[in-house]
């Protein structure tokens, strides 16, 4: 069974921010060797359905998205799940899941304190 997955990011007018999410998907690959496609909420293209229909243009059966959000806000809580109802009403054959979003956590922490080297 081929699995998809696609990082999805907020989207934004400026592109560097576009472009972050962009490497942080090559990140995965090459850290990983899980390729992730990444695809935004608003501004910019790949939208998730636009991303989720060429991973089953593709072959995919089965495809896992990666919320990447810090917090469990309105997007997180109820815009991407009914988007995600929506592909998954116009493609029942394929398993379509939502991880956890980024949130809280140790490693995000130690970028922080990483950031702040040399600084303190």
């Amino acid at each position: 069974m081929k699995t998809a997955v696609i990082l999805l990011g907020h989207g934004s007018r400026a592109e560097e921010g576009n472009t972050a999410l962009a490497e942080v998907a090559g990140l995965v690959h090459t850290l990983g060797g899980v390729e992730a496609m990444p695809a935004y909420l608003q501004f910019c293209s790949p939208s998730l359905p636009e991303a989720v229909e060429s991973e089953i243009k593709s072959g995919a059966e089965k495809v896992v998205i990666v919320p990447y959000f810090l917090y469990s806000g309105n997007h997180v809580m109820k815009d991407i799940p009914e988007e995600l109802d929506a592909i998954r009403a116009k493609h029942p054959k394929v398993e379509i899941t939502m991880t956890e979003h980024l949130g809280a956590h140790e490693k995000l922490a130690r970028i922080v304190l990483e950031r702040l080297e040399g600084i303190l």
